[in-house]
C-alpha cells in the first residue's frame, strides 16, 4: 500500500525497538530548512521527501485545523525519543526519532506507520480496492509537490496529547477510491469492490478508528523507557464481511536494512533474509551497525494463534516512486466482522540499539508471558 506516483501513497506496520547507549547522531536530514524541494537528481532528494518535516505539511482536514502532536520522554537521562503524528496522515505516525535520528519513511499517504484493514467476503481475497487506511488515499499525492503532506482524505475528528499520551480518532479513507480509476496492486479496481454509495463515494470507508500512542510513565511498563505503547479501537459501521483483518506496519527509513526475529525460548536476536519474512515470534528491523533497531512486541494472549509479524523489502520501482521499502508489521486476522462490531489492538514498540532491544524483548516477554 505504498504507490508514490509522482506523489501517491504508502502503507502501514507494527512495530517495537528500543534505546541504547548516547550517539552523535549523523542524520542523513538536509541541510537546509526549506521546503523546496532539492532536484530529483540530487543525493538530497530521498532524504527531503522520506524524512518527516512538520513545516512542510498541512495542518488543514476538511474544514477543521490541527497542530501535529509530539510526546517525548528522557531515555536513561540522556537520550531523547519522541513521536509525532501528523495532521496531514490523519493522526498517522510520521515520525519516530532517538535524539536526532530518523527511524520513519514518510513521505505520501501510504507510508509513515499506520494502521490499514481489509475485509473480505467467503471465498474471495483480500484487496487493495477495499481497504480502509488510517493516513488516506493514494489520490491524496495526486497533484502534490514533493514531500506529498498535502490535506488527506481520512477524516480527523481528534489528535491530541494529555500526558506522554496522544490520543486521535478518525474515519479511515479507502486507499483506493471510488473516483480512482487506476487499478489497485494485483489489477483490482475500486468499483469492483465498493458500492456506490456514501461514504464511499466521498473516498471514505465505512469504519471509525480511535488510537492512543502512550510513552513512559503512561504506558503499563513504565520502567521500560524505550517502549511506547500502540492500541486502537476500530468499529464497523459497514455491512457483514466474513474475514476481517487489521494491521499496524511502518515504513522505515533506507538503511534499517537488516531484520531479525526474537525468540522467546533463547532470549535472542537471529538474523532472517532481507525478503519478505512471516513469523510467529517478534521482529525487529536494524541498521547495517546495529546502532538503531526497531521492532514490535504483542503480547502472546493477545496474538492469540491468528495473528503474525511480517518484514518486507522491496526494491524501487515504479509502484512506490522508486525509492524502495523497508517495513515491518504485525497483522491481526479477527474473523467475521459486522455492522457495530469493535476490534482492538495492542502492540509495543522498542527502539534503541541492537543489544538494548533484546533485553527490552526478553523483560517485556517475562512480564506478558
Amino acid at each position: 500500500m505504498r504507490s508514490i506516483r509522482q506523489g501517491a501513497s504508502l502503507a502501514a506496520v507494527l512495530v517495537i525497538t528500543a534505546v541504547g547507549t548516547p550517539v552523535t547522531v549523523a542524520t542523513a536530514t538536509a541541510a537546509s530548512s526549506s521546503c523546496e524541494a532539492p532536484p530529483r537528481s540530487s543525493a538530497a532528494y530521498n532524504d527531503f521527501v522520506l524524512t518527516y518535516k512538520s513545516a512542510c505539511a498541512t495542518k488543514k482536514n476538511y474544514d477543521r485545523t490541527f497542530q501535529d502532536v509530539t510526546a517525548s520522554v528522557l531515555v536513561d537521562k540522556r537520550n531523547t525519543l519522541s513521536v509525532t503524528t501528523s495532521t496531514a496522515l490523519a493522526g498517522a505516525i510520521a515520525s519516530v526519532k532517538v535524539n536526532n535520528k530518523e527511524f520513519i519513511t514518510s513521505g505520501g499517504h501510504g507510508a509513515a506507520f499506520q494502521y490499514a484493514f481489509h475485509a473480505w467476503q467467503k471465498g474471495k481475497a483480500a484487496t487493495e480496492c477495499y481497504n480502509p487506511t488510517q493516513a488516506g488515499t493514494r489520490l491524496d499525492d495526486e497533484g502534490q509537490p514533493p514531500p506529498y503532506h498535502g490535506p488527506s482524505t481520512s477524516a480527523l475528528y481528534v489528535m491530541a496529547r494529555s500526558g506522554s499520551t496522544i490520543r486521535t480518532e478518525v474515519r479511515p479513507a479507502m486507499f483506493v477510491t471510488l473516483p480512482d480509476t487506476k487499478p489497485g496492486w494485483g489489477g483490482c479496481r475500486s468499483a469492483d469492490h465498493q458500492p456506490k454509495r456514501v461514504p464511499f463515494t466521498m473516498g471514505l470507508s465505512p469504519y471509525w478508528l480511535k488510537t492512543a500512542i502512550e510513552l513512559a510513565p503512561d504506558h503499563d511498563v513504565p520502567k521500560l523507557e524505550n517502549v511506547f505503547r500502540a492500541t486502537a479501537t476500530i468499529t464497523s459501521d459497514d455491512e457483514r464481511h466474513d474475514h476481517f483483518s487489521g494491521v499496524l506496519v511502518a515504513y522505515l527509513q533506507p538503511d534499517f536494512t537488516k531484520v531479525f526475529s526474537y525468540s522467546p525460548a533463547t532470549r535472542r536476536l537471529s538474523p532472517k533474509p532481507a525478503e519478505s519474512h512471516t513469523s510467529r515470534d517478534p521482529m525487529v528491523r536494524c541498521t547495517p551497525d546495529g546502532d538503531y533497531c526497531l521492532g514490535m512486541y504483542v503480547k502472546p494472549d493477545v496474538l492469540d494463534g491468528k495473528g503474525y509479524y511480517y518484514t518486507m523489502t522491496r526494491p524501487p520501482m515504479d509502484y512506490n516512486a522508486h525509492f524502495g521499502e523497508n517495513t515491518i508489521q504485525v497483522t491481526s486476522p479477527s474473523g467475521a466482522m459486522d455492522r457495530g462490531d469493535k476490534v482492538s489492538y495492542e502492540t509495543y514498540v522498542v527502539v534503541g540499539n541492537k543489544s538494548r532491544v533484546e533485553d527490552t524483548m526478553t523483560q517485556l516477554h517475562r512480564a506478558f508471558r
